[in-house]
């Protein structure tokens, strides 16, 4: 009898469970291809103006002075539906430019820039849950 509770918990958090892949900046940019059209969790700066909302990541040349950007865009879902974390995230960015999140989504990259604003950006990363704010 005591089993049921766990076993109904243990069902809740598998189907709560990400199967998204933690991914550091420099790897992402340097290994884009092996992660492209997959779901990753990443974390950086995230700055939004009047054309487009960009994480910024080191540069693929190895200069620190260099960044690429990554376009940020929202799923539907979370952007139609969003969560406690993902209305603060929209919220904050809104009013301050400049948040540092952790993201959970679909990336994409490519060798030539195809995303944003004139192109901008090498690298998509369609967010499907603001994993956390910092």
């Amino acid at each position: 009898m005591r089993t049921w509770p766990v076993i109904l918990s243990l069902m809740g958090c598998a189907i709560f469970a990400s199967d998204a892949q933690a991914v550091n900046q420099k790897d992402l940019v340097e290994r884009y291809g092996e992660y492209s059209g997959k779901r990753i969790t990443v974390t950086g700066e995230v700055v939004s103006d009047a054309e487009m909302t960009v994480m910024y990541l080191p540069g693929a040349t190895g200069d620190s002075a260099t960044k690429e950007g990554m376009l940020i865009t929202l799923s539907e879902e979370a952007s139609k539906k969003p969560d406690a974390l993902g209305k603060r995230f929209a919220k904050d960015l809104k009013k301050t430019g400049r948040v540092t999140a952790v993201l959970e989504g679909r990336f994409e990259g490519a060798a030539d820039r195809r995303w944003g604003h004139q192109s901008c950006c090498r690298f998509r990363l369609q967010v499907e849950r603001v994993v956390s704010l910092k």
